[in-house]
């Protein structure tokens, strides 16, 4: 029977996530993210039932974290430790009522996802690189997304945007 074991059972929290991406023009960067002042980001997209696909999907990064993990498998002897870096992540939802794009002149818009399908584990490797996002300042703010929360900052007051417009 398979089993994980979680070294010392310590989950180790980490301030901030560096993630090194290429440039338009091939030059080598890197982003700094962290859940206090920068903690928005971008995967790819895995949509495929949908009409009109986005490349892209956009998160929030709630926490970081690792783990160091030993992995038992019957007939394999004396794994070695692991460590296994991952993300608490908040998704946002794309408003696919909204055009986006260079022919309709306009940013993708973005909003918090379902409460109930908003946060997941996330392996940083799936980041692209950090996102910045406009809020939606005509749409103003509201508890409707979510409530309180430890997912919002102290400073937001429980509040979200109800959109956001990504810059390009």
């Amino acid at each position: 029977m398979d089993s994980l074991v979680i070294i010392g059972n310590h989950l180790y929290r980490h301030k901030v996530l560096r993630i090194n991406y290429t440039t338009y023009d091939g030059c080598c960067r890197q982003d700094s993210l962290n859940p206090r002042n920068h903690a928005d980001f971008m995967t790819l997209s895995h949509e495929t039932d949908v009409a009109n696909p986005h490349p892209y999907w956009y998160g929030r990064i709630i926490g970081i974290f690792h783990v160091r993990v030993r992995y038992f498998q019957p007939g394999r002897y004396a794994p070695e430790i692991q460590h296994i870096p991952f993300l608490y992540v908040r998704w946002f939802g794309r408003d696919t009522s909204f055009p986006l794009g260079f022919k309709h002149k306009r940013y993708p818009r973005i909003g918090f996802d379902d409460p109930e399908h908003a946060f997941t584990f996330l392996d940083p490797d799936q980041i692209i690189r950090g996102a910045h996002l406009i809020p939606g300042f005509a749409y103003d703010k509201s508890l409707a997304a979510l409530g309180p929360s430890l997912a919002c900052l102290p400073s937001d007051k429980d509040q979200d945007w109800l959109y956001f417009y990504v810059n390009m």
